[in-house]
C-alpha cells in the first residue's frame, strides 16, 4: 500500500513505534495483568484525511481499527494474543483491544490509556514499571486516533536519554 490509497479514509505513517507493556488491575476479576499500547515514533507523515494533534516526537495510539501486517506477528508473540481484534460496546466499533490474562475480559482504550492506566504514570515507580519493544518501520496506520501523556513524552525522554531545556516564564505584560 502507498499513501495514495489512504487518500479518503487518511493515515498516519510513522518511523517506528514502541510496542509498550504495562500492568493493570483487571475490573472483572481483580487481578494484575499485562496491558498494551503503541507509542508511535516520527518521522511522521500525515496522508488524506488524517488529521491528527501529534506531539512532534511521539504519541499513543488509541483504538487501533488495522493493525499493520508489519507489526502483527511481533504483537501475537509479545502479548500471546491478549490484544487482539474485538468489538466494544461502548466504542461501538471493532479494535485492537487488550485482555485480561486471567478471565479474558476486555480491558478497553479509556481503561488502559486513561489517567488511572499503566500509560499515564503518576510516579517514578509507574515511569519505571512500563516496558517497551521498538519495532522499526515505516508503519502505516490507517485511520489513527492519537492521545497525548506528558508523563509518557517523559518516560520517553528518559529511555532515549533527552534532556529538555527549562520552560522559560511567560512575563506578563506591563499595564500603562
Amino acid at each position: 500500500m502507498n499513501s495514495e490509497d489512504f487518500a479518503d479514509s487518511g493515515a498516519l505513517i510513522c518511523g517506528s513505534v514502541y510496542l509498550l507493556v504495562g500492568r493493570g488491575e483487571c475490573y472483572a476479576c481483580k487481578r494484575s495483568t499485562r496491558l498494551f499500547a503503541f507509542m508511535v515514533l516520527p518521522p511522521f507523515e500525515l496522508v488524506g484525511d488524517q488529521d491528527e494533534a501529534m506531539d512532534d516526537e511521539g504519541s499513543l495510539l488509541k483504538e487501533v481499527v488495522d493493525m499493520p501486517a508489519s507489526l502483527r506477528s511481533v504483537v501475537a508473540q509479545v502479548t500471546n494474543g491478549k490484544w487482539r481484534e474485538d468489538f466494544s460496546r461502548t466504542a461501538d466499533q471493532t479494535y485492537w483491544m487488550n485482555h485480561c490474562e486471567w478471565c479474558d475480559a476486555k480491558q478497553g482504550d479509556f481503561f488502559v490509556q486513561g489517567a488511572d492506566g499503566p500509560f499515564w504514570p503518576y510516579s517514578e515507580e509507574g515511569l519505571a514499571a512500563i516496558e517497551a519493544t521498538k519495532i522499526e518501520g515505516p508503519h502505516t496506520f490507517a485511520a489513527a486516533e492519537t492521545s497525548y501523556s506528558g508523563a509518557m513524552a517523559d518516560w520517553r525522554d528518559r529511555r532515549h536519554g533527552v534532556v529538555r531545556p527549562p520552560v522559560k516564564p511567560r512575563r506578563s505584560a506591563k499595564r500603562k
